[in-house]
């Protein structure tokens, strides 16, 4: 009897990239700090930033996010053409932009940090399908995202300058 060939193929799951281990230069730490995280981040981008020149392209981001000192953290970078300003392209910064002055902000408060609570924000994106809550902000400390409503950043936008 013959066996079908087609059935039972799931796609295969592709382990995590690990550094072979003749090229590993020191002992991996018991647990991450918040400094050597700071230092991974830095020379990451630094590396992704060089491997995109080279075709041409820039590099944006190097967030760290899900931090875990015991485990392990998210970074993410964005890799594009670079405009005139030597920026990446961003749709979130371009609906931002267009839709600010809706929700009483300026264009320029793309980007800008306020307080809430003893934590600091960053504006991120406006999300008008979210009509209480159409402000997107990350927390600056890990990058986790929050949602506010528009008065509430507004003000908190108008302390930060007092």
């Amino acid at each position: 009897m013959k066996k079908n060939k087609k059935k039972g193929r799931s796609a295969a799951v592709k382990p995590p990239v690990q550094a072979k281990p003749s090229t590993i230069k020191a002992a991996p730490p018991r647990n991450l700090t918040p400094g050597l995280c700071e230092r991974l981040r830095r020379d990451l981008l630094k590396a992704c930033l060089n491997v995109a020149q080279t075709h041409g392209l820039t590099v944006e981001g190097g967030e760290l996010s899900d931090i875990d000192l015991r485990h392990g953290f998210d970074i993410s970078f964005r890799v594009g053409i670079p405009m005139e300003d030597g920026a990446i392209y961003s749709p979130d910064k371009a609906m931002f932009e267009v839709l600010a002055q809706h929700f009483g902000l300026e264009p320029s408060d793309y980007g800008r940090t306020f307080k809430s609570r003893d934590e600091t924000f960053r504006i991120v994106a406006i999300n008008p399908n979210r009509p209480k809550y159409p402000i997107s902000a990350e927390r600056v400390a890990d990058g986790r995202g929050f949602k506010f409503p528009a008065d509430n950043v507004l003000l908190y936008l108008q302390n930060s300058h007092e």
